[in-house]
C-alpha cells in the first residue's frame, strides 16, 4: 500500500531537480530519490527541527543512519510531504540499507535488546551526574587557584563531557524526548565546540559518509598536516613530510581543541566547510542556522571567561597559559580516542568501491549487478570502516566510542548497549564475511593506527589502494 501511494503521489508531482539544483533549495530534502518539503515537515517531525538543518542535500544515508529499519515510503507522515523526484548524479553515491548483512545484524540485536529500550538507562544518568559534579569542581579550583593540574583534570573532565554525554545527546540517544536530547547536545558548547557545527560535521556528514574523502568531513580535517585518507600517489595532497606523521599524528591532533574554540568563523558563518550547503548556514537571513548564531556566540564567549578569563583575572595566571591549556587538554584526550575508530590496519578507504551489496549466491555484485541497483552495502560500509577494542570498562571511560563499529551500526542506540550486544554484531559479521576489526585493549589499537598512519603517509605502501586506479 506504501509503496504504491508512494509511487502514486511522486507521478503527480511535476518538481525535479538534481543534486546540483538542489543545493540552492534549502527548503528541500531528497531521500532515496524523492523529494520532500523538509521546511514543512521539520514543523511535525517527531525528532524535532533540526532535520531542516539537511536541506539542499541528499538526505538519504542521514536518514537511514537515523532511523534503523525505517523505511521513509512506509511513514504515512514523511509522505505527507513527498514534493518531486530527485535526479542523482553519477557521482553520488547510492546505498542500499536493507543488503542481507543488514537484515540480519539489525534481527540480531533485536533479538538480544528484547525488552530493553534502546534509550539511556539509570546507570548512564548516574554517570552522566557524576561527570557533571566533577567538571563544576575542576572548574572551579581552576579559576580558584590556577594550578595547571587543575587545568589539565578540567581538559579531562571536559572531554568525557564530549565523549560520554553529548555525543549521546547529539545522536538523540538519551531519550525519545527531543527537548531532553537538545539540552545534553548543548555540552559541547559547554566543553569550547558547538552542537551545530557539530551535527554539521558528525552526524550530517561523518556518519552517512564514514571514510569517504570529500563527503566525511573528519577525513580530511587534518589536512595538509595529516593524511587520514589513503591518497594516490600522485596526488596533490601529498606532502613529503607525511612520511614521517606516525611520529608526529598526537602532536598535530592536540592543537585540534584550540583550533576549535578560537576559530570564530565557524560560528559566524555557522558552517563547518563548503559541503554544507551555504543556504542553510548563517550567511542567507532565512537559513536554519542563522537562528542559533547569537546563543552559539553567547555560549562560546561564556567558555572563554569561564576557563581563560576568570583563572588569569582571579589568580594572576599568564593569559598564555589560560588560554590554550584547558581545550589543548581536552583536544589531546578526545582525538586520542576519536583518531584510533577509523583509522586503523586493514579500515576500509574506499567503502563506496569495496563495500558492494552481495547477491544472492553471496557474492559481491558485479559491475552490471550494480548498474541495476546502484547500491552500496551501507551496513558493511559502516562496520568495515570502524574498529572496536575492549569491552565495558572502555566504554565507561570512552562513552561507548571503543565499540565503534556497534556505534556505527546503531547511532541511536545508548551507548551504555554497546557492549550487550558487541557479540551479536560480531557473529553476524561472521556469518556474511564482513570483517570485524577487534582489539583487546585500546593499546593494540593504538598500535594499528600508528603503522596504519605510517603506511598512508607512504604511497609506496599502499600497493592495494593503487590498485583501485
Amino acid at each position: 500500500f506504501f509503496s504504491k501511494y508512494r509511487f502514486d503521489m511522486c507521478a503527480t508531482q511535476t518538481l525535479s531537480l538534481t543534486s546540483e539544483e538542489l543545493l540552492k533549495r534549502p527548503d528541500l530534502i531528497a531521500v532515496d530519490g524523492v523529494l520532500y518539503d523538509v521546511k514543512g515537515f521539520a514543523e511535525v517531525h517527531p525528532g524535532g527541527n533540526l532535520i531542516a538543518g539537511s536541506g539542499g542535500a541528499d538526505a538519504s544515508p542521514l536518514f537511514h543512519s537515523m532511523h534503523v529499519g525505517l523505511k521513509p515510503e512506509k511513514s504515512a507522515l514523511f509522505q505527507k510531504y513527498a514534493v518531486g523526484k530527485h535526479v542523482r548524479s553519477e557521482k553520488d553515491p547510492v546505498y542500499d540499507y536493507d543488503s542481507p548483512f543488514a537484515q540480519d545484524v539489525k534481527k540480531s540485536v533485536k533479538e538480544v535488546m528484547k525488552g530493553t529500550n534502546y534509550y539511556a538507562p539509570p546507570a548512564f544518568w548516574l554517570r552522566t551526574a557524576i561527570i557533571i559534579a566533577l567538571t563544576i569542581v575542576g572548574e572551579f579550583y581552576w579559576a580558584t587557584t590556577g594550578l595547571i593540574l587543575w587545568g589539565i583534570f578540567t581538559g579531562y573532565m571536559h572531554c568525557q563531557i564530549g565523549l560520554s554525554i553529548q555525543h549521546d545527546a547529539s545522536h538523540g540517544a538519551l531519550s525519545k524526548n527531543p527537548n531532553i536530547n537538545a539540552i545534553f547536545a548543548y555540552g559541547i558548547d559547554a566543553i569550547g565546540s558547538s552542537r551545530w557545527i557539530w551535527l554539521q560535521s558528525h552526524i550530517m556528514r561523518h556518519h552517512p559518509y564514514t571514510n569517504q574523502a570529500g563527503l566525511d568531513l573528519d577525513s580530511g580535517s587534518a589536512e595538509p598536516f595529516l593524511l587520514f585518507h589513503d591518497y594516490p600517489a600522485a596526488s596533490s595532497a601529498r606532502k613529503w613530510f607525511h612520511r614521517f606523521q606516525a611520529w608526529y599524528t598526537h602532536m598535530v591532533l592536540a592543537l585540534y581543541g584550540v583550533s576549535m574554540v578560537y576559530n570564530m568563523q565557524y560560528i559566524f558563518r555557522m558552517q563547518h566547510n563548503d559541503t554544507i550547503p551555504e543556504t542553510v548556514t548563517a550567511v542567507p537571513e532565512d537559513g536554519f542556522f542563522r537562528k542559533y548564531r547569537n546563543m552559539a556566540i553567547f555560549l562560546r564567549l561564556f567558555y572563554i571567561f569561564r576557563i581563560a578569563v576568570l583563572p588569569w583575572y582571579l589568580c594572576g595566571v599568564s593569559p598564555l597559559i589560560t588560554i590554550p591549556l584547558v581545550p589543548t587538554a581536552t583536544g589531546v584526550f578526545l582525538t586520542f580516542v576519536f583518531v584510533l575508530s577509523h583509522n586503523f590496519e586493514e579500515s576500509e578507504r574506499y567503502p563506496e568501491k569495496k563495500c558492494l551489496t552481495k547477491n544472492k549466491d553471496g557474492k559481491e555484485a558485479d559491475a552490471e549487478e550494480q548498474d541495476k541497483d546502484g547500491l552500496i552495502d551501507w551496513y558493511k560500509a559502516q562496520a568495515e570502516t570502524s574498529s572496536t577494542y575492549g569491552k565495558w570498562g572502555g566504554m565507561i571511560m570512552t562513552g561507548g566510542l571503543n565499540l565503534q563499529i556497534e556505534h556505527h551500526l546503531f547511532p541511536r542506540m545508548s551507548s551504555w548497549h554497546y557492549p550487550r550486544i558487541q557479540q551479536a554484531v560480531r557473529d553476524a559479521c561472521a556469518r556474511h564475511g564482513v570483517r570485524y576489526a577487534y582489539y583487546p585493549t585500546i593499546f593494540e589499537n593504538i598500535l594499528s593506527t600508528l603503522r596504519y598512519m605510517r603506511k598512508a603517509g607512504v604511497a609506496e605502501a599502499l600497493a592495494d589502494a593503487q590498485e583501485l586506479r
